[in-house]
């Protein structure tokens, strides 16, 4: 297989971007490379031989577009920015924001209760929270008001006011720079915003203030087209139930706010989630049913066009205009043009030109992973698809004929992107999900159905509420109930989905080499066993890595000190390999920081879950632990659980089969090999007149490996450190995680930090509540500990192999080494 002529271009541009993200040299060196490129390729031939001149006008042309994707990256990277950079800090401000709201809000409403089938719902009231991008003219803080340029995410909770596109508006709230991950494994928010040129946050509370100044600042179609769809989402809400109007939502006009947060998770894990992203098949339908009505009204060629292609747009439009609908429209207006022109399509080589037009358009998006899913999904089903669907078409049990057509077309499609992406489906979801082959041969057609039936209904409704009647309802809600329970079906199945660390760039480029070695084999005369011979080497060098790896000794005990904000959670891992983690911060931190940061090591298993104490901040985030890892047992102090939270946590434990135990001082944890661990604290039973879930009676560990000590205190307060100096010398710890995030300890203070003579202090916390006290930041720099914050160097990691000590932060790198 050859590749399509455009296909090199698209490949040099995209390489191009790729080089001119890290350049920091001048700007002219490529613009003059690219024109000594561009006058090769168009230079008269002389008396070159053919194939010569052809060879050399391929090369030109390829480092024309490599000069093309270089300059084009570095203006990107440098085109001027006022921004907001000045006015901006990591820690926030309280400020005044005056500006244009430049796109349409996405809002979230709070769930309502299930009404009966085919009733109508009624509108519900204001949303629970509305984000919107605000174009800044204006910013005032304790120096009155000052011209500012640049864009600033706007989040307003509980809004009284609902803004819309083109609202010139004033708003109150805490302007932030966007923050940078903390933690391995965890979503970099400052790069996704900053590929939309939003460098801060502005977080509107309740209570701040949001004055709109003026309407209808923005383009007058942009505005009719978001106000229309507005009315298709109300049409959603007033018409299906919460689940339903959200999953709809999501489907046809990539609504994702409004989907139910367990039934999204769903349709990730079972392989299913690329039927929510709107795509080519959305596009084709739109497409398909403009030029189904053109011809009804007897329209000529280029008028079903210019149809197709205007309702293509405000499709786009309508849809968020996010990389894989602007794939798709690019693809779908190439085609519009050659059906107009008479031409035979190339899906190889308009998918090139659809890469080309967007990477030209906004250059980040190739570090976007919807835009990577995207093209790669369609890349493979050409490459792979005819062959693979071919392949089971021969090896299905099924008599010929349709219905053997289908599951073929089916398990090809799916195999097909299976064997393309995935590596890049293991680096962003760490999830294989063999389920997904018997999910999607019947989900796709349900979702063809709903999406083929809700599409032209709800734009009808939101024209007349008539023109969408209530049998038309109760189809589609048929429909969704059936699509919803056959993803709940394919959730539950055992082993349908598993857990997969994060694959090494060694093996993806491997794999990479591999499928390219497979796929021109012919071209570089290999025969089958010679194909197969690499791929059983590629296989066997993989496997015997995988169990060096964990056979291998290590000497080294890893402790993370995990930046979850006002919470704590660290992760211990032994020389034997032992998982342990210390608190799970809140149900946020669990999800987005703990279970990332696992998947992102590679480690699916937590050996022991130490709960120190039942506050939500150190509890919550053991829900998603629990979910997204195999937890082997959970040690706590014996709390009975007082709070909504702590029950949910310990009967999601019992709901699994975990163990619990409880710890008391004295015990040790088995299981973790040469590493000691010993509790401290609280004393059995807990200290007298103090309940067990009190700060008091948090968990104490003394962690060791050779002659570093690592002392844990989880959230022990003035009550509690009495006891804790009954160790007497026992407390001495090279490093200490000070206890409560840093609060004052009281009068005994001093006594306990001369008593464990700390090197370093590492500090769990966040920028609320106004900590840590200075009077313990004081006490340390009298102890000569250098103290670490995780609000600062971000997660935490201290290493140590009994003699050598060695600490870095996530954002500042090395800080102690001994």
């Amino acid at each position: 297989m050859s590749l399509p002529p455009f296909a090199w271009p698209a490949i040099a541009l995209l390489a191009g971007v790729l080089v001119g993200d890290h350049l920091s040299g001048p700007v002219w060196l490529p613009l003059f490379l690219g024109a000594v490129c561009a006058v090769l390729a168009i230079a008269p031939a002389g008396r070159r031989a053919a194939r010569f001149r052809d060879a050399c006008g391929a090369v030109a042309l390829v480092g024309l577009w490599l000069c093309v994707g270089i300059v084009r990256m570095a203006v990107w990277n440098h085109q001027p920015t006022e921004h907001l950079s000045r006015w901006v800090t990591d820690g926030g401000e309280r400020a005044l924001v005056h500006g244009i709201v430049v796109a349409d809000p996405t809002e979230r409403f709070t769930a309502r209760a299930p009404m009966e089938a085919g009733a109508d719902a009624a509108e519900p009231g204001a949303p629970d929270r509305q984000v919107c991008v605000v174009a800044v003219r204006h910013v005032r803080r304790v120096d009155g008001w000052q011209p500012a340029a640049g864009q600033v995410r706007a989040q307003l909770d509980a809004p009284r006011l609902r803004l819309r596109y083109g609202d010139e508006v004033v708003l109150e709230g805490r302007l932030a720079a966007v923050p940078s991950p903390g933690n391995p494994g965890q979503y970099d928010w400052r790069a996704a915003l900053a590929r939309q040129r939003i460098p801060a946050l502005l977080a509107v509370r309740p209570a701040d203030g949001v004055v709109r100044l003026r309407a209808g600042r923005g383009q007058w179609w942009l505005a009719a087209l978001f106000a229309f769809r507005d009315r298709l989402l109300r049409v959603c809400r007033q018409r299906f139930r919460t689940r339903h109007g959200g999953l709809l939502a999501s489907m046809l006009w990539g609504e994702r706010a409004a989907l139910d947060a367990s039934l999204n998770a769903a349709f990730v894990e079972t392989g299913t989630v690329h039927l929510l992203v709107i795509s080519g098949f959305n596009v084709g339908l739109i497409v398909w049913l403009l030029e189904w009505g053109g011809r009804l009204l007897g329209c000529s060629l280029p008028w079903r066009v210019a149809a197709s292609a205007a309702g293509l747009g405000a499709y786009w439009v309508l849809t968020g205009m996010a990389p894989p609908v602007s794939r798709a429209a690019v693809m779908a207006a190439l085609v519009l043009i050659a059906r107009l022109g008479d031409r035979v399509v190339n899906w190889a080589n308009c998918l090139a030109m659809a890469a080309v037009a967007i990477v030209l358009a906004a250059p980040t998006q190739v570090f976007d992973a919807s835009c990577q899913l995207s093209f790669g999904a369609v890349a493979s089903l050409l490459a792979f698809g005819p062959g693979v669907t071919d392949w089971w078409e021969r090896a299905l049990p099924i008599p010929a004929g349709p219905a053997r057509r289908y599951v073929a077309l089916g398990l090809g499609a799916t195999c097909a992107v299976w064997i393309g992406l995935w590596p890049l489906l293991a680096w962003y979801f760490h999830r294989v999900t063999p389920v997904s082959l018997l999910a999607n041969l019947v989900m796709v057609p349900l979702i063809s159905l709903v999406v083929g039936i809700g599409t032209p209904a709800l734009t009808l409704g939101a024209l007349a509420s008539w023109a969408m009647p209530r049998v038309v309802v109760e189809v589609v809600s048929g429909l969704l109930e059936l699509t919803v329970w056959c993803v709940e079906w394919a959730h539950r199945v055992p082993w349908g989905s598993w857990l997969i660390g994060r694959p090494s760039l060694i093996a993806v480029l491997g794999y990479g080499g591999l499928l390219l070695l497979s796929r021109w084999r012919r071209r570089w005369r290999l025969t089958s066993g010679m194909v197969l011979a690499c791929w059983l080497a590629g296989l066997n060098v993989w496997l015997w890595s995988a169990v060096a790896r964990d056979a291998w000794p290590s000497s080294w005990l890893e402790l993370t000190v995990l930046d979850v904000g006002h919470g704590d959670s660290l992760v211990i891992r032994t020389p034997d390999r032992h998982t342990v983690v210390v608190d799970a911060g809140t149900v946020e931190a669990g999800r987005n920081v703990v279970v990332p940061f696992f998947l992102a090591r590679g480690w699916t298993t937590v050996d022991a879950l130490i709960l120190t104490h039942p506050d939500g901040d150190h509890v919550g985030g053991a829900l998603p632990i629990f979910d997204a890892l195999r937890v082997r047992r959970v040690l706590t102090n014996g709390f009975a659980p007082d709070t909504e939270l702590s029950r949910r946590v310990l009967q999601a434990a019992r709901a699994q089969g975990i163990p619990l135990d409880i710890m008391a001082a004295g015990m040790q944890l088995t299981g973790a090999g040469r590493t000691e661990m010993i509790v401290l604290h609280p004393p059995r039973g807990g200290i007298p007149g103090s309940p067990l879930s009190s700060n008091d009676n948090s968990v104490v560990m003394r962690v060791a490996q050779g002659r570093d000590r690592l002392l844990l205190c989880g959230d022990v307060e003035t009550r509690g450190v009495p006891w804790l100096l009954r160790w007497k010398a026992s407390l001495a710890a090279s490093v200490l995680k000070v206890p409560h995030h840093g609060s004052a300890l009281g009068a005994e203070e001093r006594v306990f930090l001369g008593q464990v003579r700390p090197t370093v202090a590492v500090i769990s916390v966040g920028r609320l509540h106004h900590l840590p006290s200075e009077i313990v930041l004081q006490d340390l720099r009298d102890a000569g500990a250098a103290t670490v914050l995780t609000r600062d160097a971000g997660a935490v990691t201290i290493r140590t192999d009994g003699a050598h000590l060695r600490m870095a932060g996530y954002r500042h790198g090395d800080i102690v080494r001994e």
